[in-house]
């Protein structure tokens, strides 16, 4: 087939793709990854990568596509970008896979006690899968977890429905940071780093859909660890710049971290040899101006969050 005409990540035939107005871009219709944008640079690149990889990239555009923005524009993406995406997805937990199948079915889900149809072949990123079989191995993990009931079965089509331990567990779901739409922020609150929040990160994290959370602004009459706590809790994600080196910013962050939140984080560029050694192994987003941390926070958050 037409290299133009199959997928870049899972080799299945497109079912839609045409010219989008830039020379040498396409916007492509999957029916397993879903709908992303590309150009023919980024296809000899992506096309070169591991099976293992491109499993990775197929179950993040199928996320965005499902819980983000709809479509993903991979052409956006530079090869760090592409690396922390791959990176993230695999590290992803057995009960981070089962979550997002439960979230996947709630949101097809009009009313109690209707099946949803899924196919196995088409359908496996959702769960993070790399191939089919994990796929129905964690299908029958959920069955067997007694989340799902599932009775009619049609070649490789399943039709399950949510249990009420189903519907519980996506409240439970709910009720952490994996649905939440707010990020916290940690970082010190020197005036010369006023800027730095409003016109850097503040604005990243608006920008890509996102409520931020930093302490300072927060009116509360709680003591200040426990709202810590309780807000980092709530949230999806982290940004934690370590500019200035403050003890509660590592402390925040490791955190978060043991929750199983992302963090992202940042450093002025002229302190990051001043970082503790033990968050050197990060990638680090490295900036000089606020405009300069806004835009590479907004891609990062773009690259890494869904």
């Amino acid at each position: 087939m037409d290299e133009t005409k199959t997928c870049v990540l899972c080799n299945r035939t497109i079912n839609h793709d045409e010219g989008i107005g830039v020379v040498d871009t396409y916007r492509a219709d999957c029916p397993v990854c879903g709908r992303y944008i590309l150009n023919g640079l980024g296809s000899i690149g992506l096309r070169s990568m591991s099976k293992d990889d491109k499993a990775m990239l197929s179950a993040y555009v199928r996320d965005v596509n499902e819980f983000g923005s709809g479509e993903c524009r991979l052409l956006d993406f530079d090869e760090q970008q592409m690396s922390d995406i791959i990176e993230q997805y695999k590290k992803k937990s057995l009960e981070d896979k089962v979550d997002n199948f439960i979230k996947y079915l709630m949101k097809k889900t009009e009313y109690f006690g209707q099946e949803i149809e899924i196919h196995f072949t088409t359908d496996y990123p959702i769960t993070y899968s790399k191939n089919v079989t994990e796929f129905e191995n964690i299908f029958s993990h959920v069955k067997q977890q007694e989340f799902i009931e599932c009775d009619m079965t049609k070649n490789e089509v399943q039709y399950p429905k949510l249990s009420v331990k189903g519907w519980e567990k996506y409240e439970e779901i709910k009720q952490s940071g994996p649905l939440s739409s707010k990020c916290f922020v940690a970082m010190s609150c020197r005036d010369d780093l006023r800027d730095a929040y409003d016109k850097g990160i503040k604005k990243a994290v608006e920008e890509a859909g996102y409520q931020p959370i930093f302490i300072e602004r927060e009116e509360h009459n709680e003591k200040i660890c426990d709202l810590i706590i309780s807000k980092i809790r709530e949230c999806k994600f982290l940004v934690a710049d370590v500019t200035g080196q403050r003890q509660n910013v590592y402390y925040e962050a490791g955190f978060a971290h043991g929750l199983d939140r992302q963090v992202i984080w940042t450093c002025k560029k002229d302190d990051i040899e001043n970082a503790h050694f033990d968050t050197r192994q990060y990638n680090h987003i490295l900036w000089e101006t606020p405009e300069d941390l806004r835009k590479k926070l907004l891609n990062r958050i773009k690259a890494t969050i869904i």
